[in-house]
């Protein structure tokens, strides 16, 4: 399939299984075979919100690291080397930093790279930024899996 970007949501979700609310990428800007530029807006009416400091939201760390997997996903996704019936998973993180608190109403630019492929799995490596300002990055891995 050949794919104009920038990608939509409903395009996003042709390729990825996840629907909401666990679905975080709302725009891919770019995507090479081993990188690719993603953005998504962190929604004050996420539900998330209600609970995790009511008074003073933020984004938990592990939807920044989820968000960024989920570009990884897409990267191998977009290049069609998930077949039918199978998904990619995490399978470990290697390297997390959250670097500042990310707030309802920011733009989250995610970035990923496809650092490593073999065989159904893979590495990389990802940051997450707000207005040039880096929030988070990790190192982590992947695989593919049956349903």
């Amino acid at each position: 399939m050949t794919y104009i970007f920038p990608l939509n949501r409903e395009a996003i979700e042709t390729v990825l299984p996840h629907r909401d609310p666990m679905l975080f990428i709302d725009r891919v800007n770019a995507a090479t075979e081993t990188s690719i530029s993603a953005h998504t807006f962190v929604d004050p009416d996420w539900s998330v919100f209600q609970g995790h400091f009511p008074e003073l939201p933020v984004m938990p760390g592990v939807l920044l690291i989820e968000t960024i997997a989920q570009a990884g996903a897409l990267i191998l996704g977009l290049k069609g080397v998930v077949p039918d019936g199978v998904f990619v998973g995490l399978t470990g993180v290697e390297l997390a930093k959250f670097r500042r608190v990310v707030s309802p109403g920011d733009t989250l630019n995610v970035y990923v790279e496809l650092t490593r492929e073999r065989r159904g799995f893979y590495k990389f490596e990802g940051k997450i930024d707000v207005e040039d300002d880096i929030v988070a990055e990790l190192k982590f891995a992947a695989a593919q899996m049956s349903l």
